[in-house]
């Protein structure tokens, strides 16, 4: 084995690029998938996992001249500015980079690079709302510099600012991945003239190497999890339990290699962990089982496919070389050894589907709509019916499904239900039974894009807002037991106190409200539903407020940042929640159990490093909200009652987590959740327009309005509590 050679490289690296080729037909929704809708807009995950899809078929060797990269660059090739996309944003960004990659005379690579150089900020950064000012302005450099090389930066910076950037990122403060990153556009925009006093910072990634048992993209008190996998003591439920921080890991360990190899060879000691780091990942899976290992490692489909890319593109940087010097052979080999699969006879088929067609399945009644909420799915109740065929018009021959006479539908554009489904299979065993069984799709359709699952049909329970509105022999139970409900959904697996990663405050609170604002002013003031021009002033004054509040809590991010994290519901309020009263509880022993049982639907926005903050004033809010519409008397309220039981509860969970802030990201999550609530509304008005009614319109403008002046007020609580 040659210095660079990895075991079984040949036979892993064709098995993956198969299966990387088959992820096309496997995963449409990611890989080049087609438009969502009629504006041909596609999702955000399938820009990103095409763009790495096409690094990798690039890392292995094929040409741009091949099938499937002439295919990609037709794909990622969309005019620029559009209706749908007038700034440079991370989806534009993944689009430019392709683009850059394979097709850089491209007439829609120059007005992308022209944006991209407007998004530029006062303070001498870029804004692309994807990780914060240091990580936007990095990725922007390594765009710029790919434009350079290209010969299409067509004047828009001067090199020798290329330059400066690039030694300027060098010095700011990164995560490991995005340090490589910068070092590397150092080296090569410096004509791999690297200075001394850079050499501290190689020398940074080797020790966060040589702590987390070799490997990058740990969090502090996470670095055993790289020990434990160097000794082979990582078991797959411990890798199950920290999947997300697992998947870190990896990506971020990938990209070290793929960027510093070109370093090693000045760096002995570089070279020696970005060695030791590659033959340890490699270890896991490569060999003959390499695809169902990664499959069972990532079971979501988004995560396997950016494993993969990322692996093989860190593997062409070690090996120095393109991939199909290694895989071509043994992809000839394996199509030639292939045995002929045994083919069912043509007719085996047709009577596969005349059983189909003889079975009558129809509905008994109109599906039931159950809910109308802020994502694009909607739910149904449906009643099955089923009967034998040979006695149609009898009755009694019905067929009962066990547990069916009743069904639950939900449906909704794929990358939703997906998403959801996927958030449901990585959920910590130990809390899993707080949520609905989310299964797999029972139909795709595929013209319209979207999927439908057919689920159990909880008869039994009902949701918070319909028990607090109908069921007052349980509000009392409810108080008590809500809160610890959702705070061992909080908790998770029970580990430790483990902090928040940098920019997860401006991902969960400040980013959505700044593009929520943008939302609601555009459809109040675009559309001049306004009545006359001192509303018109007042609004965007207000506008500017609500921004100029975000403004001043990313100069107090550091200070907000350093939270606990939890898992995190994402949508959690009352139409969320269902409710069951189980039988009553006589016994001492039983009554610890409760008198309740609970259980959480509406996954899509689930993670499992969040803020148990977020979810608590998106809670509170909506119960604020059923509480100020019931009017009813305070002294017996019970919404109120519920309210003041989940403050109680949250505070003591905030308390012996040692966390500080909570009070202030409480605030955060109500402002957030109002604002929120008022760009849903402006879907309604919107459907108004479109059917000239511009009546409900113009009330759905001051409506929103109002959700964001209260919003207001807490963004303001926030910023007063932290100036000094």
């Amino acid at each position: 084995m040659t210095p660079f050679e990895l075991p079984d490289l040949e036979q892993t690296v064709g098995d993956l690029v198969l299966d990387l080729l088959r992820a096309r037909a496997e995963y449409p929704e990611l890989v080049l998938s087609p438009p969502q809708d009629a504006r041909g807009e596609v999702s955000a995950n399938a820009v990103r996992v095409t763009q790495h899809y096409t690094s990798a078929l690039t890392a292995y060797g094929f040409s741009l001249e091949q099938q499937e990269l002439r295919e990609a660059a037709d794909w990622f090739a969309s005019p620029f500015p559009s209706d749908l996309h007038k700034r440079i944003d991370p989806v534009e960004m993944n689009r430019l980079e392709a683009l850059l990659s394979l097709r850089p005379a491209s007439p829609f690579v120059l007005p992308r690079l022209e944006q991209l150089i407007r998004q530029r900020t006062a303070d001498n950064y870029f804004d692309l709302q994807a990780g914060g000012p240091a990580f936007d302005t990095l990725w922007t450099i390594k765009v710029l510099a790919q434009a350079k090389a290209a010969g299409v930066l067509n004047g828009l910076m001067e090199e020798d600012n290329l330059r400066d950037w690039a030694t300027h990122m060098v010095e700011v403060n990164q995560r490991d991945k995005d340090l490589a990153l910068a070092l590397r556009l150092r080296y090569e925009l410096k004509s791999k003239l690297l200075p001394s006093q850079q050499k501290k910072y190689v020398e940074k990634l080797v020790t966060i190497a040589e702590q987390s048992g070799g490997f990058w993209g740990l969090p502090q008190d996470m670095r055993s999890m790289g020990e434990n996998m160097r000794r082979g003591q990582l078991t797959p439920e411990q890798i199950g339990d920290h999947r997300e921080i697992f998947r870190e890991m990896i990506i971020s360990t990938c990209y070290v290699i793929e960027n510093m190899m070109l370093l090693a060879q000045s760096y002995p000691t570089l070279e020696t962990v970005l060695r030791r780091a590659i033959e340890l990942w490699w270890g896991i899976f490569c060999g003959p089982n390499a695809v169902a290992i990664l499959r069972g490692l990532f079971p979501n489909p988004y995560d396997y496919l950016l494993i993969v890319c990322r692996t093989l593109v860190s593997v062409r940087a070690y090996v120095d070389q393109p991939l199909i010097h290694w895989g071509a052979g043994y992809i000839h080999r394996k199509l030639a050894w292939q045995q002929t699969r045994p083919v069912e006879p043509p007719d085996t088929e047709s009577i596969r589907q005349a059983l189909k067609n003889w079975i009558r399945i129809d509905l008994d009644k109109a599906p039931e709509p159950l809910r109308l909420g802020m994502s694009e799915s909607n739910v149904v109740r449906i009643y099955p019916y089923i009967t034998n065929p040979m006695q149609p018009e009898d009755d009694s021959f019905r067929l009962n499904i066990p547990n069916a006479d009743s069904l639950i539908v939900k449906y909704g554009p794929v990358e939703e239900i997906d998403l959801e489904r996927e958030n449901y299979a990585v959920l910590p065993t130990s809390i899993r039974d707080c949520f609905v069984n989310i299964p797999q799709p029972s139909y795709v359709d595929d013209q319209r894009r979207r999927a439908f699952v057919i689920m159990a049909d909880l008869h039994r329970y009902r949701t918070l807002s319909d028990a607090l509105a109908k069921v007052p022999q349980i509000h009392d139970a409810i108080a008590q037991e809500l809160g610890g409900f959702l705070l061992r959904m909080h908790q998770g697996e029970g580990r430790g106190r483990r902090s928040a990663s940098e920019g997860l405050l401006w991902q969960l609170y400040l980013m959505p409200m700044q593009q929520h604002i943008r939302r609601i002013f555009q459809y109040a003031l675009d559309n001049r539903l306004l009545d006359n021009d001192a509303n018109q002033k007042q609004a965007q004054t207000l506008q500017r407020e609500l921004l100029d509040r975000i403004g001043s809590l990313v100069r107090f991010q550091l200070e907000l940042e350093n939270f606990p994290i939890a898992c995190m519901h994402g949508d959690l309020h009352s139409r969320n929640i269902m409710v069951r009263r189980l039988k009553a509880r006589r016994d001492t022993a039983a009554a610890a159990e409760g008198e309740i049982d609970f259980k959480l639907i509406d996954l899509e926005k689930f993670r499992r490093s969040g803020d148990a903050a977020l979810d608590a004033g998106e809670l509170l809010v909506d119960l604020e909200i059923i509480r100020a519409s019931r009017n009813a008397d305070p002294a017996r309220d019970p919404v109120l009652n519920l309210m003041r039981a989940v403050e109680v509860a949250y505070g003591e969970f905030a308390h012996d987590r040692e966390d500080s802030t909570f009070h202030l990201r409480l605030w955060l999550g109500q402002a957030r959740s109002l604002i929120r609530i008022g760009k849903g509304r402006t879907k309604q008005g919107e459907l108004s327009l479109k059917e000239s009614r511009k009546g409900p319109a113009i009330r759905t403008a001051f409506d929103a309005l109002d959700d964001a002046e209260r919003a207001l007020h807490y963004l303001d609580q926030v910023v007063h509590a932290l100036k000094p």
